[in-house]
């Protein structure tokens, strides 16, 4: 076996393995409807990141839930996220238009 192809082979191996972990850590944070950053938190809850930093809480079961303003919060990977602000007037009034549709 020649020098390339051992560092191909090396190299491919190398790029398999590491799209396979890239792919076992999925990830918790996608975007919502309005623009906002949804972060999955453990228990099923879901953060809603607004883009002017404040935040809404969502339980497992889909309601908005009232939060102390610097509580922390967990995301599903083990990341601590302060609260700030409690949104959940603009995340009941979201959640009304959109099922209202």
């Amino acid at each position: 076996m020649s020098t390339f192809t051992k560092s191909a082979l090396i190299a491919t191996v190398l790029a398999t393995a590491s799209i396979m972990a890239s792919a076992a850590i999925s990830p918790t944070t996608r975007i919502g409807p309005q623009g906002e950053q949804l972060v999955a938190l453990q228990g099923g809850g879901t953060l809603h990141i607004y883009k002017n930093g404040t935040m809404a809480e969502e339980n497992a079961y889909g309601r908005p839930t009232v939060m102390a303003n610097g509580q922390t919060l967990h995301e599903q990977n083990g990341t601590t996220i302060a609260m700030n602000g409690d949104e959940v007037a603009r995340l009941s009034m979201e959640q009304y238009q959109q099922y209202r549709r």
